[in-house]
């Protein structure tokens, strides 16, 4: 774990991070977007080539629905030939030899005429009532005519609400599949019909085979999912069911193949609902996938080689300097603070440091004489204070001496007065804290107190106001002496009986409000400013002003030292009720030790 918070560490790994990850992001990225690219480009000319197919293939269902028409509807000698015949043939009476021969040539003479210059039409058959087919084929028989009541294609008509079928047809000894387009017709009577039959070859199909896509292959599927026909090479598809059906549902759309690089691009044919389908490979581009990774290796590791000489180069000139400089910081004795290094002739940043870092061992230096100074003058303060705290002692003594001889002439002014000195005197002396309980800091009053009601020979009543947790919190110690002090010389001494002084203390907003208040007459608004200012700017005051009310602003000092600025005190004139001081201390609860 050290070596992983080390400057060394987090150094080659930004440089990593600023280097080699952004450009192996960049190629990412762009390797994706070149994937999707050739892809998205791939599968757009797959499908404008069977979109081609598939318009090529409706034009010529529309040419044979024409020449189906025109077959229907031909003449010959001013007279509709096939409504004629088929007339003929089902007029009850068998036509004679010479009719039928005469049927024949007209037969003939359409067909060969329409059907002569048709590219995929090979041939014309008419199904009579009478049972009686007349044939004309250009070059091969397709013995259409055999058992053709019962043949599929024919039932398939005769049983659909269409005038018109369209069927692929295989005849005997053929291995081709041809095309078979039937359609019944009546005469011009309406009376007799009679179904009339274009045998194509499957050239028609030739465009599947003939599309300009270097891969895969084309062909037919009929609405049920069953392949019809294919281009030149007859190979059997894999197609898995999950394909088939969503090929059958749509119109037209690219089919992905599942942990392979093919896809299926279809079409859908105007006619029964057949489609177009062609196979595409993206093989080429997982070739140029596998090329590019080459290249991406190769380019790493040039990048790396120059990543490892650039470090090696930067952790020289920068990070080394750092590391010797924290070793040299966390070996250095204390005892014998000296340092030098040839970094410190450097001019960049890294000489800056090490020079700095000699200043500051020499300056630590001259500041350890100076504690060792400021140190033994401290013993030597403590020294005095315990030669005081002697000297306190010896006043205590006496105190106590005088209170007894007090007690024993039966003088209780004076035993009074020397009981109070002597708790006073020991309460202020008390240096180890600056702070104490409000309660103990209320009885210190009261024994000011006593000493005061023996000087001014008149009883002065403390209320105190206030509850027990408020009383048991930390407050500044020997605070409120000066206020009572202040309250006795400037509000009550001179005025009529009785003399009340009264203590509030309650807690607001997490602070302790501490209010004096007695009920001399007050004073007046100009003095009142006066001393404020004393309060609040002594510095401001002639020497001889400030120490008019120093009891009232050494409190406001000692309090926004210890405290803060958001404490203090302030003084108001009550109208009638005298002068209130109000004293703003932090809530701190006091803790009992057991």
């Amino acid at each position: 774990m050290k070596i992983l918070k080390s400057i060394r560490f987090k150094f080659l790994f930004c440089l990593l991070g600023i280097s080699i990850l952004p450009i192996l992001l960049l190629f990412g990225v762009i390797l994706k977007n070149n994937m999707e690219y050739y892809n998205s480009q791939i599968s757009a000319a797959s499908d404008s080539e069977v979109q081609k197919m598939v318009t090529s293939i409706n034009s010529t269902f529309v040419n044979l629905n024409d020449l189906m028409t025109s077959l229907i509807f031909s003449q010959y000698d001013n007279d509709s030939c096939m409504l004629s015949i088929c007339e003929q043939e089902g007029a009850g009476k068998e036509p004679t030899p010479m009719e039928r021969l005469t049927n024949y040539r007209k037969f003939e003479y359409v067909s060969s005429n329409l059907i002569g210059n048709n590219t995929y039409a090979s041939g014309v058959y008419l199904f009579t009532e009478s049972g009686y087919t007349y044939s004309f084929v250009k070059n091969k028989e397709f013995y259409l005519e055999e058992n053709y009541q019962n043949a599929s294609w024919y039932q398939s008509l005769q049983g659909s609400r269409e005038f018109q079928i369209i069927e692929t047809y295989q005849g005997r000894n053929s291995k081709n599949q041809s095309i078979l387009l039937a359609r019944r017709f009546t005469d011009v009577k309406g009376k007799h019909t009679g179904v009339l039959a274009v045998v194509c070859t499957d050239q028609m199909f030739d465009a599947l085979g003939e599309s300009t896509l270097p891969w895969g292959e084309s062909f037919v599927m009929a609405g049920d999912g069953k392949e019809l026909l294919t281009g030149s090479d007859k190979k059997e598809n894999s197609l898995k069911p999950e394909e088939i059906r969503r090929i059958t549902e749509n119109n037209k759309g690219i089919v992905f193949r599942e942990d392979t690089n093919d896809a299926y691009i279809y079409g859908t044919l105007d006619i029964n609902d057949w489609k177009i389908v062609s196979e595409v490979s993206f093989d080429s581009q997982k070739q140029l996938y596998v090329q590019n990774m080459k290249y991406l290796i190769l380019l790493i590791m040039v990048i790396i080689l120059f990543v490892v000489i650039l470090g090696y180069l930067l952790e020289r000139m920068f990070v080394r300097p750092l590391v010797e400089l924290s070793r040299s910081m966390s070996e250095t004795p204390i005892t014998d603070l000296t340092f030098h290094h040839n970094y410190q002739e450097r001019k960049d940043e890294i000489g800056s440091l090490y020079r700095h870092f000699d200043k500051m061992i020499k300056k630590i230096n001259c500041l350890i004489e100076d504690t060792y100074v400021a140190e033994i003058k401290f013993l030597k303060s403590r020294l005095r204070n315990l030669m005081s705290q002697i000297n306190a002692h010896f006043i205590f003594n006496t105190l106590e001496n005088i209170n007894c001889l007090a007690k024993i002439e039966k003088n209780n002014q004076i035993a009074v007065m020397s009981k109070s000195l002597g708790d006073m005197l020991r309460y202020s002396i008390e240096y180890e804290t600056d702070e104490e309980i409000l309660a103990t800091e209320i009885s210190h009053i009261r024994e000011y107190l006593n000493i005061q009601e023996i000087r001014f020979g008149s009883p002065i009543q403390l209320n105190v106001d206030s509850s027990q947790d408020i009383l048991e919190s930390r407050v500044l110690k020997f605070m409120l002496q000066p206020v009572i002090e202040n309250a006795i010389e400037h509000g009550l001494a001179g005025e009529e009986q009785p003399w009340i002084i009264t203590v509030r203390a309650y807690q607001q907003d997490r602070k302790i409000i501490i209010t004096v208040q007695d009920n001399g007459i007050g004073v007046e608004e100009e003095t009142l400013r006066e001393v404020r200012r004393r309060i609040y700017h002594p510095e401001n005051l002639a020497e001889d002003a400030r120490y008019a009310s120093i009891g009232l602003s050494n409190i406001y000092k000692r309090i926004q030292l210890l405290y803060g600025s958001e404490y203090g005190l302030e003084i108001d004139n009550q109208a009638g009720m005298g002068v209130e001081v109000k004293v703003c201390l932090p809530f701190q609860a006091h803790i009992k030790k057991r």
